[in-house]
């Protein structure tokens, strides 16, 4: 194994992710003007959220999330982007409230943490 992969094999996420599917929506201020699309959410965690998304964002660029959780209720979360694997995203959340952190551990109660660093087969 290469030191590379000793290292990683050694990282851990500060905290897990979990399982969670769903459409949401993006909001990104530009000087050109407002973006808005869509993201497919394919992880869920207190600190961010990992997603497939259409349209290009750069990284380090800020966000506002629309996430629903169902019945209709929905957190709305700022996020910083943080990670671009072609089409796959990483949202790190930068301001969330007690209340919406606890949200996020009602959706992800129960699920099996993803495992880090992935298990490739």
């Amino acid at each position: 194994m290469s030191t590379e992969g000793s290292a990683q094999a050694k990282a851990k996420r500060i905290v897990p992710r979990y399982p969670f599917e769903a459409r949401f929506k993006i909001q990104i201020e530009r000087p050109e003007g407002l973006l808005e699309t869509e993201g497919w959410a394919r992880d869920l965690s207190e600190s961010g959220v990992g997603a497939f998304v259409a349209a290009p964002i750069r990284s380090g660029e800020s966000a506002t999330l629309r996430i629903p959780f169902g019945n209709g209720h929905q957190l709305i979360i700022p996020a910083t982007v943080v990670g671009i694997v072609g089409t796959q995203y990483g949202f790190q959340f930068t301001a969330l409230s007690a209340e919406q952190r606890d949200e996020i551990r009602r959706v992800v109660e129960g699920k099996k943490a993803i495992a880090y660093p992935p298990v490739s087969t």
